[in-house]
């Protein structure tokens, strides 16, 4: 069993006080706390809060590893307070397969820093054209739950009613850039209040 005493933290909004876990579960709140198998954390100054999610991360990983990679990403993460991030489908190749997110899902676990729930793509490519294999990264070891186009929408709104659809089966969610591009062709900003 691993034991902490973080002694000193503010839990948010609160007074200072110390904290016992054990294996990552709170096993105490109070002053005067004390297991001496515990490992001694100086929290003083420091607020104690549950641990973050991040619901849009690029990981960059594979194909753009110049730009960061999953561990790298995720050790961030972890430093900032995150337990979990969601992994953004445009990567290269596209996680639009169960092989490619089950790859990213991997890499997380490899690294260890935090969670990596893999976003999988909506569509093949992020092209908007033909649904993604939803229901096998649903299935996969990842598991993927929710899935996006990212930056790019889906604006056949047909395809994404058969998305909307298909994820329900399985208690999934679409994440929609919310941008209809035929209204924003050549779009510009004009001067003025709005």
């Amino acid at each position: 069993m691993t034991t902490y005493l973080i002694k000193g933290a503010s839990v948010l909004g609160g007074e200072p006080t110390d904290l016992l876990l054990a294996d990552g579960v709170i096993a105490g709140i109070g002053n005067g706390l004390g297991d001496g198998d515990a490992e001694v954390v100086d929290a003083r100054g420091l607020i104690a809060l549950p641990g973050l999610v991040d619901l849009h991360t690029h990981l960059r990983e594979p194909g753009r590893e110049d730009a960061e990679t999953v561990e790298t990403g995720t050790q961030a993460a972890a430093l900032g307070g995150f337990t979990a991030v969601h992994a953004m489908a445009n990567t290269d190749p596209v996680a639009d397969t169960a092989g490619v997110v089950e790859q990213v899902w991997r890499l997380g676990r490899e690294a260890g820093y935090c969670d990596v729930r893999p976003v999988g793509a909506v569509t093949v490519g992020l092209g908007g054209e033909r649904l993604a294999e939803l229901g096998a990264m649903a299935d996969s070891a990842a598991q993927v739950r929710v899935f996006s186009d990212d930056g790019k929408c889906v604006s056949d709104a047909v395809l994404m009613r058969r998305a909307l659809e298909y994820v329900k089966a399985f208690d999934g969610v679409v994440a929609q850039h919310s941008q209809e591009p035929r209204l924003t062709e050549g779009a510009q900003m004009n001067e003025g209040s709005v």
